[in-house]
Protein backbone atom coordinates (compact mmCIF):
# COMPACT_ATOMS: atom_id res chain seq x y z
CA UNK A 1 0.00 0.00 0.00
CA UNK A 2 1.06 3.34 -0.88
CA UNK A 3 1.07 6.79 1.30
CA UNK A 4 -1.35 9.71 -0.33
CA UNK A 5 0.14 12.76 -0.01
CA UNK A 6 0.57 12.77 3.78
CA UNK A 7 1.95 16.07 5.94
CA UNK A 8 1.85 16.02 9.23
CA UNK A 9 1.84 12.29 9.84
CA UNK A 10 5.26 10.67 11.30
CA UNK A 11 5.24 13.38 14.25
CA UNK A 12 2.04 11.90 14.99
CA UNK A 13 2.19 8.17 14.26
CA UNK A 14 5.14 8.01 16.59
CA UNK A 15 3.41 10.03 19.37
CA UNK A 16 -0.06 8.00 19.14
CA UNK A 17 2.47 5.07 19.45
CA UNK A 18 3.15 6.56 23.14
CA UNK A 19 -0.51 6.33 24.07
CA UNK A 20 -0.64 2.80 23.36
CA UNK A 21 -4.16 2.70 21.88
CA UNK A 22 -5.67 -0.30 21.08
CA UNK A 23 -7.28 -1.15 17.91
CA UNK A 24 -11.16 -1.44 17.75
CA UNK A 25 -12.43 -4.98 17.92
CA UNK A 26 -16.34 -4.65 18.13
CA UNK A 27 -19.37 -3.08 15.88
CA UNK A 28 -21.60 -3.38 13.77
CA UNK A 29 -21.13 -4.76 10.40
CA UNK A 30 -22.74 -2.10 7.45
CA UNK A 31 -22.91 -1.96 3.87
CA UNK A 32 -24.36 0.79 1.82
CA UNK A 33 -23.66 3.20 -0.86
CA UNK A 34 -23.35 7.13 -0.43
CA UNK A 35 -22.67 9.63 -3.70
CA UNK A 36 -21.99 6.41 -5.55
CA UNK A 37 -19.47 4.95 -3.39
CA UNK A 38 -19.99 1.61 -1.90
CA UNK A 39 -18.78 0.89 1.25
CA UNK A 40 -18.69 -1.79 3.87
CA UNK A 41 -17.08 -1.83 6.84
CA UNK A 42 -17.70 -2.07 10.78
CA UNK A 43 -19.41 0.87 12.19
CA UNK A 44 -19.88 2.17 16.30
CA UNK A 45 -24.04 1.35 16.59
CA UNK A 46 -27.02 0.65 15.30
CA UNK A 47 -27.78 4.30 14.32
CA UNK A 48 -24.88 3.97 12.65
CA UNK A 49 -25.25 0.65 10.66
CA UNK A 50 -29.82 1.73 10.32
CA UNK A 51 -28.56 4.74 8.53
CA UNK A 52 -26.16 3.40 5.77
CA UNK A 53 -28.37 0.00 5.38
CA UNK A 54 -31.63 0.92 5.66
CA UNK A 55 -32.31 4.85 5.58
CA UNK A 56 -30.27 5.55 2.74
CA UNK A 57 -31.42 3.09 0.67
CA UNK A 58 -35.13 4.38 1.11
CA UNK A 59 -35.82 1.33 3.07
CA UNK A 60 -36.28 2.77 6.65
CA UNK A 61 -38.35 0.82 8.60
CA UNK A 62 -38.19 2.47 12.27
CA UNK A 63 -40.82 5.61 11.65
CA UNK A 64 -39.01 7.38 15.44
CA UNK A 65 -35.76 6.84 14.04
CA UNK A 66 -36.97 8.01 10.71
CA UNK A 67 -38.49 11.54 11.84
CA UNK A 68 -35.17 12.27 13.89
CA UNK A 69 -33.42 11.77 11.37
CA UNK A 70 -35.17 13.05 8.99
CA UNK A 71 -34.97 16.67 11.46
CA UNK A 72 -31.40 16.33 10.52
CA UNK A 73 -31.98 16.62 6.85
CA UNK A 74 -34.28 19.70 7.36
CA UNK A 75 -31.58 21.63 9.50
CA UNK A 76 -29.01 20.54 7.00
CA UNK A 77 -30.50 20.87 3.53
CA UNK A 78 -28.14 22.68 1.94
CA UNK A 79 -24.93 23.56 4.39
CA UNK A 80 -22.30 21.24 5.80
CA UNK A 81 -22.44 21.00 9.12
CA UNK A 82 -19.86 22.35 10.93
CA UNK A 83 -17.23 21.08 13.71
CA UNK A 84 -19.73 21.66 16.85
CA UNK A 85 -22.66 20.75 14.69
CA UNK A 86 -21.14 17.40 13.97
CA UNK A 87 -20.03 17.06 17.84
CA UNK A 88 -23.64 17.70 18.43
CA UNK A 89 -24.80 15.00 16.41
CA UNK A 90 -22.40 12.49 17.63
CA UNK A 91 -23.78 12.98 21.07
CA UNK A 92 -27.21 12.65 19.97
CA UNK A 93 -26.56 9.87 17.78
CA UNK A 94 -22.62 8.55 17.25
CA UNK A 95 -19.63 9.27 15.75
CA UNK A 96 -19.95 7.02 12.71
CA UNK A 97 -23.73 8.52 12.34
CA UNK A 98 -21.99 11.96 12.18
CA UNK A 99 -19.25 10.90 9.80
CA UNK A 100 -21.89 9.01 7.28
CA UNK A 101 -24.10 11.97 7.47
CA UNK A 102 -21.69 14.71 6.39
CA UNK A 103 -20.06 12.29 3.69
CA UNK A 104 -24.07 11.98 2.35
CA UNK A 105 -24.20 16.24 3.00
CA UNK A 106 -20.54 16.74 0.79
CA UNK A 107 -21.77 14.28 -1.89
CA UNK A 108 -25.19 15.57 -2.05
CA UNK A 109 -23.64 19.24 -3.15
CA UNK A 110 -23.93 19.78 -6.95
CA UNK A 111 -20.54 21.44 -7.78
CA UNK A 112 -18.99 18.27 -5.94
CA UNK A 113 -21.10 15.45 -7.93
CA UNK A 114 -19.99 17.18 -11.10
CA UNK A 115 -17.06 17.25 -10.49
CA UNK A 116 -16.96 13.37 -8.84
CA UNK A 117 -17.96 12.28 -11.89
CA UNK A 118 -15.99 13.73 -13.94
CA UNK A 119 -12.90 12.52 -12.09
CA UNK A 120 -13.76 9.31 -12.19
CA UNK A 121 -14.54 8.97 -15.77
CA UNK A 122 -10.59 10.50 -16.08
CA UNK A 123 -9.41 7.25 -13.72
CA UNK A 124 -11.33 4.88 -15.80
CA UNK A 125 -9.34 6.46 -19.03
CA UNK A 126 -6.56 6.83 -17.04
CA UNK A 127 -6.39 3.24 -15.88
CA UNK A 128 -7.07 1.93 -19.82
CA UNK A 129 -4.83 4.25 -21.32
CA UNK A 130 -1.83 4.18 -18.91
CA UNK A 131 -0.31 1.01 -19.47
CA UNK A 132 0.09 1.78 -23.05
CA UNK A 133 1.65 5.11 -22.35
CA UNK A 134 -1.61 6.54 -24.48
CA UNK A 135 -2.38 9.40 -21.73
CA UNK A 136 -4.21 12.56 -23.71
CA UNK A 137 -4.12 15.44 -21.78
CA UNK A 138 -6.66 18.21 -22.74
CA UNK A 139 -4.79 21.09 -25.17
CA UNK A 140 -4.63 23.64 -22.54
CA UNK A 141 -2.20 21.43 -20.29
CA UNK A 142 0.73 23.50 -21.37
CA UNK A 143 -1.07 26.94 -19.75
CA UNK A 144 -0.26 25.22 -16.51
CA UNK A 145 2.09 24.09 -14.06
CA UNK A 146 1.35 21.63 -11.18
CA UNK A 147 3.00 23.59 -7.83
CA UNK A 148 3.94 20.93 -5.28
CA UNK A 149 4.45 22.34 -1.58
CA UNK A 150 5.17 19.78 0.78
CA UNK A 151 4.24 18.29 4.04
CA UNK A 152 5.78 17.61 7.50
CA UNK A 153 9.29 16.33 7.55
CA UNK A 154 9.00 15.65 3.98
CA UNK A 155 12.96 15.57 3.89
CA UNK A 156 13.35 13.20 7.22
CA UNK A 157 10.49 10.78 6.71
CA UNK A 158 10.24 10.86 2.92
CA UNK A 159 8.17 7.30 3.23
CA UNK A 160 5.06 8.98 4.32
CA UNK A 161 4.67 10.80 0.74
CA UNK A 162 4.68 14.20 2.01
CA UNK A 163 7.46 15.21 -0.50
CA UNK A 164 5.26 14.01 -3.67
CA UNK A 165 7.50 11.42 -5.06
CA UNK A 166 5.26 9.38 -6.63
CA UNK A 167 2.77 12.20 -7.85
CA UNK A 168 6.20 13.88 -9.32
CA UNK A 169 7.10 10.97 -11.10
CA UNK A 170 3.84 10.41 -12.20
CA UNK A 171 3.98 13.70 -14.19
CA UNK A 172 7.11 13.58 -15.15
CA UNK A 173 6.13 9.98 -16.70
CA UNK A 174 3.77 11.25 -18.91
CA UNK A 175 5.84 14.76 -19.63
CA UNK A 176 3.95 17.42 -17.47
CA UNK A 177 5.55 20.52 -16.05
CA UNK A 178 5.23 20.64 -12.16
CA UNK A 179 7.31 22.56 -9.70
CA UNK A 180 8.44 21.37 -6.18
CA UNK A 181 8.39 24.04 -3.37
CA UNK A 182 11.53 23.90 -0.69
CA UNK A 183 9.99 24.55 2.38
CA UNK A 184 11.13 23.99 6.21
CA UNK A 185 10.23 20.91 6.31
CA UNK A 186 8.90 21.12 10.43
CA UNK A 187 8.61 25.42 10.61
CA UNK A 188 6.05 27.34 11.35
CA UNK A 189 3.34 27.88 8.82
CA UNK A 190 3.69 31.32 8.81
CA UNK A 191 7.43 30.84 7.64
CA UNK A 192 6.72 28.60 5.12
CA UNK A 193 3.56 30.79 3.98
CA UNK A 194 6.30 33.38 2.96
CA UNK A 195 8.23 30.59 1.38
CA UNK A 196 5.10 29.71 -1.03
CA UNK A 197 4.23 33.92 -2.07
CA UNK A 198 7.85 33.93 -2.95
CA UNK A 199 7.82 30.95 -4.91
CA UNK A 200 4.38 31.82 -6.34
CA UNK A 201 5.48 35.06 -7.35
CA UNK A 202 8.69 33.30 -8.82
CA UNK A 203 6.97 31.13 -10.90
CA UNK A 204 4.94 33.99 -12.77
CA UNK A 205 7.97 34.38 -14.87
CA UNK A 206 6.95 30.73 -16.99
CA UNK A 207 3.96 32.23 -18.20
CA UNK A 208 1.99 29.36 -16.98
CA UNK A 209 -0.73 29.16 -14.53
CA UNK A 210 -0.21 27.14 -11.28
CA UNK A 211 -1.96 24.55 -10.11
CA UNK A 212 -1.20 24.25 -6.48
CA UNK A 213 -1.00 20.84 -4.72
CA UNK A 214 -0.67 20.58 -0.69
CA UNK A 215 -1.20 18.04 1.83
CA UNK A 216 -1.74 17.96 5.41
CA UNK A 217 -0.11 21.12 7.43
CA UNK A 218 1.30 22.56 3.96
CA UNK A 219 -2.25 23.58 3.38
CA UNK A 220 -2.63 26.25 6.05
CA UNK A 221 0.89 27.51 4.22
CA UNK A 222 -1.10 27.64 0.90
CA UNK A 223 -4.07 29.04 2.69
CA UNK A 224 -2.37 32.02 4.22
CA UNK A 225 -0.15 32.61 0.89
CA UNK A 226 -2.82 32.89 -0.90
CA UNK A 227 -3.79 35.35 1.12
CA UNK A 228 -1.26 37.53 1.35
CA UNK A 229 -0.97 37.72 -2.27
CA UNK A 230 -4.17 39.53 -2.87
CA UNK A 231 -5.59 39.90 -6.20
CA UNK A 232 -2.46 38.80 -7.64
CA UNK A 233 -3.24 35.32 -6.85
CA UNK A 234 -5.86 35.11 -9.24
CA UNK A 235 -3.82 36.00 -12.00
CA UNK A 236 -1.15 33.52 -11.22
CA UNK A 237 -2.86 30.85 -9.41
CA UNK A 238 -5.59 28.72 -11.10
CA UNK A 239 -6.32 26.20 -8.80
CA UNK A 240 -5.45 24.81 -5.29
CA UNK A 241 -5.94 20.82 -4.33
CA UNK A 242 -6.16 21.01 -0.14
CA UNK A 243 -5.83 17.35 0.39
CA UNK A 244 -6.34 16.34 3.79
CA UNK A 245 -5.21 19.83 5.06
CA UNK A 246 -5.25 21.13 8.29
CA UNK A 247 -6.55 24.18 7.83
CA UNK A 248 -7.94 24.98 11.92
CA UNK A 249 -4.60 22.63 12.97
CA UNK A 250 -5.04 19.57 14.87
CA UNK A 251 -6.14 18.90 18.55
CA UNK A 252 -3.33 16.66 18.67
CA UNK A 253 -0.72 19.70 18.60
CA UNK A 254 -2.07 20.44 21.89
CA UNK A 255 -1.05 17.70 23.31
CA UNK A 256 2.58 18.45 25.52
CA UNK A 257 4.52 14.83 24.84
CA UNK A 258 6.90 16.59 22.22
CA UNK A 259 10.01 15.57 24.53
CA UNK A 260 8.81 11.96 24.35
CA UNK A 261 8.15 12.01 20.77
CA UNK A 262 11.37 13.68 19.79
CA UNK A 263 13.61 10.79 21.56
CA UNK A 264 11.97 8.81 18.52
CA UNK A 265 12.27 10.63 15.66
CA UNK A 266 14.83 13.49 16.61
CA UNK A 267 14.53 17.49 17.34
CA UNK A 268 11.50 19.35 15.70
CA UNK A 269 10.83 22.59 15.91
CA UNK A 270 8.29 23.93 18.86
CA UNK A 271 7.49 27.00 16.55
CA UNK A 272 6.28 24.34 13.90
CA UNK A 273 4.36 22.31 16.24
CA UNK A 274 2.86 25.82 17.73
CA UNK A 275 2.02 26.86 14.67
CA UNK A 276 -0.46 23.77 14.02
CA UNK A 277 -2.59 24.14 17.71
CA UNK A 278 -6.46 24.74 17.68
CA UNK A 279 -6.22 27.87 19.01
CA UNK A 280 -3.29 29.42 16.84
CA UNK A 281 -4.76 27.89 13.82
CA UNK A 282 -8.53 28.96 14.50
CA UNK A 283 -7.61 32.04 14.69
CA UNK A 284 -5.27 32.12 11.42
CA UNK A 285 -7.96 30.75 9.28
CA UNK A 286 -10.25 33.08 9.99
CA UNK A 287 -8.43 35.25 8.25
CA UNK A 288 -8.50 33.40 5.16
CA UNK A 289 -9.25 35.23 2.08
CA UNK A 290 -8.98 32.98 -1.02
CA UNK A 291 -9.92 34.97 -4.07
CA UNK A 292 -13.29 33.09 -5.54
CA UNK A 293 -12.07 32.69 -8.70
CA UNK A 294 -9.15 30.34 -7.81
CA UNK A 295 -10.87 26.65 -8.46
CA UNK A 296 -10.87 24.80 -4.97
CA UNK A 297 -11.02 21.32 -4.68
CA UNK A 298 -11.01 19.76 -0.83
CA UNK A 299 -9.35 16.69 -1.00
CA UNK A 300 -10.29 14.27 2.18
CA UNK A 301 -10.71 11.41 3.59
CA UNK A 302 -13.82 10.05 5.90
CA UNK A 303 -13.69 6.98 7.83
CA UNK A 304 -16.30 5.34 10.43
CA UNK A 305 -14.61 3.71 13.47
CA UNK A 306 -13.97 0.33 11.60
CA UNK A 307 -12.17 1.86 8.62
CA UNK A 308 -9.55 3.72 9.92
CA UNK A 309 -6.09 2.19 9.68
CA UNK A 310 -3.52 0.98 11.97
CA UNK A 311 -1.43 4.09 11.34
CA UNK A 312 -4.39 6.74 12.29
CA UNK A 313 -6.06 4.31 15.02
CA UNK A 314 -4.67 6.33 17.95
CA UNK A 315 -5.14 9.61 16.74
CA UNK A 316 -8.92 8.85 15.87
CA UNK A 317 -9.23 7.25 19.22
CA UNK A 318 -7.81 10.52 21.00
CA UNK A 319 -10.17 12.61 18.84
CA UNK A 320 -13.17 10.59 18.91
CA UNK A 321 -14.67 12.88 22.01
CA UNK A 322 -14.54 15.65 20.10
CA UNK A 323 -16.96 14.41 16.99
CA UNK A 324 -16.00 12.46 13.55
CA UNK A 325 -12.39 13.24 12.82
CA UNK A 326 -9.59 11.81 9.88
CA UNK A 327 -7.05 10.63 12.70
CA UNK A 328 -5.52 13.55 12.39
CA UNK A 329 -8.10 16.19 12.79
CA UNK A 330 -11.62 16.96 13.11
CA UNK A 331 -13.15 16.40 9.69
CA UNK A 332 -15.26 20.16 9.26
CA UNK A 333 -11.44 21.73 9.89
CA UNK A 334 -9.86 19.92 6.27
CA UNK A 335 -12.16 21.93 4.73
CA UNK A 336 -12.04 25.43 2.99
CA UNK A 337 -16.06 26.75 3.09
CA UNK A 338 -17.96 27.55 -0.08
CA UNK A 339 -15.44 25.38 -2.05
CA UNK A 340 -15.55 21.93 -4.18
CA UNK A 341 -15.36 18.75 -1.62
CA UNK A 342 -14.29 15.51 -2.99
CA UNK A 343 -14.45 12.84 -0.14
CA UNK A 344 -12.86 9.09 0.19
CA UNK A 345 -15.40 7.24 2.37
CA UNK A 346 -13.63 5.04 4.70
CA UNK A 347 -10.24 6.91 4.31
CA UNK A 348 -8.61 8.17 6.84
CA UNK A 349 -5.86 11.35 7.12
CA UNK A 350 -3.31 8.97 5.82
CA UNK A 351 -5.29 7.78 1.94
CA UNK A 352 -3.75 5.03 1.96
CA UNK A 353 -4.11 4.04 -2.12
CA UNK A 354 -2.80 1.38 -4.36
CA UNK A 355 -2.77 3.85 -7.26
CA UNK A 356 -1.57 6.52 -6.67
CA UNK A 357 0.05 7.46 -9.94
CA UNK A 358 -3.73 6.69 -11.51
CA UNK A 359 -5.49 9.26 -9.30
CA UNK A 360 -2.52 12.10 -9.67
CA UNK A 361 -3.45 12.39 -13.36
CA UNK A 362 -7.15 11.91 -13.36
CA UNK A 363 -7.35 14.15 -10.81
CA UNK A 364 -4.90 16.49 -13.32
CA UNK A 365 -7.22 16.04 -16.32
CA UNK A 366 -10.27 16.45 -14.45
CA UNK A 367 -9.09 19.75 -13.28
CA UNK A 368 -7.86 21.08 -16.15
CA UNK A 369 -10.96 19.99 -17.73
CA UNK A 370 -13.16 21.54 -15.17
CA UNK A 371 -10.71 25.02 -15.89
CA UNK A 372 -11.52 24.91 -19.42
CA UNK A 373 -15.13 24.45 -19.22
CA UNK A 374 -15.19 27.20 -16.70
CA UNK A 375 -13.35 29.70 -18.25
CA UNK A 376 -15.46 28.99 -21.33
CA UNK A 377 -18.43 30.07 -18.85
CA UNK A 378 -17.08 33.01 -17.91
CA UNK A 379 -16.12 34.20 -21.61
CA UNK A 380 -19.64 33.48 -22.34
CA UNK A 381 -20.95 35.59 -19.93
CA UNK A 382 -18.88 38.31 -20.14
CA UNK A 383 -19.81 38.56 -23.65
CA UNK A 384 -23.10 38.23 -23.11
CA UNK A 385 -23.20 41.24 -20.70
CA UNK A 386 -21.40 43.39 -23.29
CA UNK A 387 -24.20 42.17 -26.09
CA UNK A 388 -27.27 43.12 -23.40
CA UNK A 389 -24.76 46.65 -22.51
CA UNK A 390 -24.90 47.53 -26.10
CA UNK A 391 -28.65 46.81 -26.59
CA UNK A 392 -29.57 49.16 -23.86
CA UNK A 393 -27.00 51.86 -24.88
CA UNK A 394 -28.48 54.92 -26.81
Amino acid sequence: MKLLLTGFHVAFLFLSLLTGCALFSSGLPARGTIGGQTFESRVDSEVARYYLTSYLTGGGGDRSLDARIERVYKQFSQALPNRDELKQLSDEFSVDFAALFFADRVAAQPLGRRFRNSFEAARDYVQRALPQSRVKFPETVEDFEIVFVPGYLYRRHPATGADFAAPRKALKRVGLHYHFVETDEDGAIEANADLVLAALLARARSGRRAIIVSASKSGAEVGLALTKLGILASRQVAAWVNIVGTLQGTPLADVKLWQEMEDLIGEVSIAGVESLTTAHSRQRFRNFRVPKDIFVVNYIGIPVSGSVSSLARSGYLQLQSQGPNDGLSLLSDLILPGRLTLADLGRDHFLLDDDLDIRTLALTIAIIGWLENDQSKVLSSRQNQIGTDAAKSP
